[in-house]
């Protein structure tokens, strides 16, 4: 029976965080009354990812590393009706999966849920309220909001791009040219470890500098090796 969810999840190193996410995708499977796809696309890992993803009923697919090349190289060898991608660290339930569903079959193109942080600082509560108005008035989806759309869509607007940043945003403004894009409920939550890690108000003003000059025309390349040297990351 072909999936009526395929489920895609972009990873590189995650083999602490995966199994909570899959675990979720499990039970999702057994609260829904449709047949549900999992693929865990790896960009290279050095750790255990690949190996925890053999205790799973999941489909990994390896790719060139990069969010929108694994994004995009998980959705082309999707099979599913409707695609649905999550960040690794994001948590799912089977409303999500009902509402991905019905939603992507009604008259809207694109969805995503809205966002809550699983840490509750101040500065995160006002980054939530600051996506709700920001999203009214762009109509532009983040990659944690778990975005989802039909497959057959996906393939018409070209899929994400391979750009080293925001593949997410550029994809939205496609979406967004080519027909409705929604946000629903449920709430999804995204942990808030990157933002815990780095100091929760330093990182919120790196990433949102980042998005204004993005915004502004610089260089997703260019804005890659600026992020990069500042996260002290390789």
């Amino acid at each position: 029976m072909q999936p009526q969810l395929s489920i895609v999840v972009p990873v590189l190193n995650e083999a602490r965080t995966l199994p909570v996410l899959l675990d979720d995708i499990q039970a999702c499977r057994a609260g829904v009354d449709c047949a549900v796809e999992c693929l865990v696309v790896d960009g290279g890992s050095s750790d255990a990812t690949v190996a925890v993803c053999q205790s799973y009923d999941v489909v990994v697919v390896e790719s060139q590393c990069g969010r929108g090349a694994q994004l995009d190289t998980g959705a082309r060898a999707a099979v599913g009706v409707t695609l649905l991608f999550l960040h690794a660290d994001s948590r799912l339930t089977p409303e999500h999966c009902r509402v991905a569903v019905a939603t992507a079959a009604g008259s809207v193109l694109a969805g995503g849920f809205h966002l809550q942080f699983d840490y509750g600082h101040p500065i995160l509560r006002f980054a939530q309220m600051v996506n709700k108005v920001r999203f009214r008035a762009t109509r532009i989806l983040y990659g944690d909001h778990g975005l989802f759309l039909l497959r057959r869509d996906y393939q018409a607007l070209g899929g994400f791009s391979k750009q080293a940043l925001f593949e997410d945003i550029e994809f939205s403004r496609r979406l967004k040219k080519a027909g409705e894009v929604v946000l629903v409920e449920p709430v999804i939550i995204t942990s808030a470890r990157r933002f815990r890690a780095g100091g929760v108000i330093r990182t919120y003003l790196k990433m949102a500098s980042l998005h204004v000059v993005y915004a502004l025309g610089i260089s997703p390349d260019r804005l890659a090796k600026w992020y990069s040297l500042n996260s002290g990351q390789n």
